[in-house]
């Protein structure tokens, strides 16, 4: 049976890689629907693609998929991220009926008002001081490609999906530390803004939590946990994770990330 909510956020699906699970996006997309959808961010990974460049069918569908959806009457935003960056140069326009901003402002059922961003931006910020930079971006390729091969691996011997690099990660401190200061981060710049939450992806951690008196919420990602936002009707936030059976909705701790 088709679900219908009132916001959807997707991000980090990384389009154009060996990583993305779109087939799982697109029968994610065939289970649920929303009267507005927010794309914040890696959709396409142009950067990866600069590189070895693939995008077979099943990539292009997700795209004709959310293309399908604006021109039939979703409310479709792209919030471009690091890794579809160059997208930011559209902002203010429109690609086939889907608007491009740098951030949005989404007012929830209830009157409150989110921040939408990828949360790349935020980075400098989290960095400093640390030596979490050196962590970010080699170790994660590292991982992410690790995880691919184990994944296509298990498949061919007919064996189902396992997050090996979230799992590693978890297990890293300076990994811990820079998701810690990433969600702190990120709630104190939308705090210090006058919003009420904000909304973002990047970190690939799908996680909804309170900090302070500002909600913070990820939807994670299309490379490990197959993960996605909604607000319902009513403006209640839940993650929505798909899983081989179907799509289940989990009721995420607000003090704890969705476990792998």
């Amino acid at each position: 049976m088709l679900s219908n909510y009132r916001t959807l956020w997707i991000s980090d699906v990384h389009l154009g890689t060996n990583a993305c699970r779109a087939e799982d996006l697109i029968r994610f997309l065939t289970e649920v629907s929303a009267d507005r959808i927010y794309l914040t961010g890696d959709i396409v990974d142009l950067e990866k693609m600069k590189t070895k460049a693939i995008f077979p069918d099943a990539h292009r569908n997700v795209l004709a998929r959310f293309f399908q959806l604006a021109q039939s009457g979703t409310e479709v935003i792209y919030v471009p991220g690091n890794h579809d960056s160059q997208m930011r140069e559209l902002a203010g326009k429109e690609i086939y009926g889907v608007p491009v901003m740098l951030e949005a402002t989404h007012k929830m059922a209830d009157g409150r008002r989110l921040l939408v961003t990828h949360g790349d931006l935020l980075d400098p910020l989290i960095r400093q001081g640390t030596g979490l930079e050196q962590f970010g971006a080699a170790a994660y390729r590292m991982l992410v490609h690790l995880d691919v091969m184990i994944n296509q691996l298990r498949s061919r011997l007919g064996q189902d999906y396992v997050p090996v690099s979230s799992r590693i990660k978890r297990r890293l401190n300076s990994a811990n530390e820079y998701i810690r200061r990433f969600e702190e981060t990120a709630a104190e710049h939308a705090g210090a803004r006058g919003y009420d939450g904000i909304v973002c992806g990047h970190i690939h951690r799908p996680c909804i939590r309170n900090i302070g008196e500002t909600q913070y919420a990820n939807d994670g990602d299309w490379v490990e946990h197959r993960s996605a936002l909604i607000e319902s009707q009513t403006g209640a936030l839940q993650i929505l994770q798909w899983k081989p059976a179907g799509c289940a909705i989990e009721t995420v701790p607000q003090a704890s990330p969705l476990a792998a």
